[in-house]
């Protein structure tokens, strides 16, 4: 019986559950399998998914991992969604364009440290049983509290207007595209995630991705040194 974990790529347009529905059909009926964190479907980059019963019982010290990801936003317009997949609902005025220094200000007085951050309705929390996403397309008015997460590192490495690629390091629970979608606003402007790669959870990296399975001793260890 299987018991550890595949560190996988994930693609462009599928959901995380779209690996794990793949992956259950090479396996024996009944086998435990899940992932350490979801990634949206216009995501790419490292799912890590768990097989077998010790891999699952892992879960929980996997949120408490912290995560990075390589985000690409525009400025000048605003979805329903947060990023590219979904509808244009807002579009900028013609104005001030924010500098690099302008943006590096706003991040370093708003968005590092612990914050408080309401999740996007086109998001997988529940609401009274529900998932919010299909409230939300549903036309359905509901609210989502905010919930503190922890942003580590929120580096610029490529800006030129419109265009914009953020390195960030954050805690479990935060959505890069709720946060472009902040950072915008709070420079008076609209900001969309269109790109969105994670690259790390803790020590496990997405370079290391298709090299099979990684037993419970070996994580472990990783989860405790990284």
């Amino acid at each position: 019986m299987i018991n550890g974990i595949m560190l996988i790529d994930k693609e462009k347009g599928i959901t995380s559950y779209d690996v794990i529905r793949r992956l259950k059909k090479d396996l024996v009926k009944g086998t435990k399998i899940g992932h350490a964190g979801t990634l949206d479907p216009f995501a790419t980059g490292l799912l890590i998914v768990m097989i077998g019963r010790e891999a699952t019982k892992l879960m929980e010290r996997f949120h408490t991992l912290k995560k990075r990801y390589v985000v690409e936003a525009q400025f000048g317009f605003k979805t329903d969604t947060q990023d590219i997949m979904g509808e244009v609902v807002e579009k900028s005025v013609d104005g001030d364009i924010p500098t690099k220094e302008d943006i590096e200000k706003v991040v370093e007085r708003e968005f590092l440290g612990r914050i408080l951050q309401t999740p996007p309705h086109y998001s997988a929390k529940k609401i009274k049983g529900r998932k919010a996403y299909e409230l939300a397309r549903e036309g359905k008015e509901f609210t989502l509290l905010p919930k503190e997460i922890e942003i580590y590192e929120c580096k610029i490495l490529e800006y030129e207007y419109p265009k914009l690629k953020l390195g960030i390091l954050c805690s479990t629970g935060t959505y890069i595209r709720t946060l472009v979608n902040d950072i915008g606003e709070k420079l008076g402007n609209y900001a969309t995630a269109v790109e969105l790669r994670r690259v790390n959870i803790g020590g496990f990296s997405v370079e290391d991705a298709g090299r099979g399975i990684m037993g419970v001793d070996k994580v472990i260890e990783v989860i405790e040194n990284g």
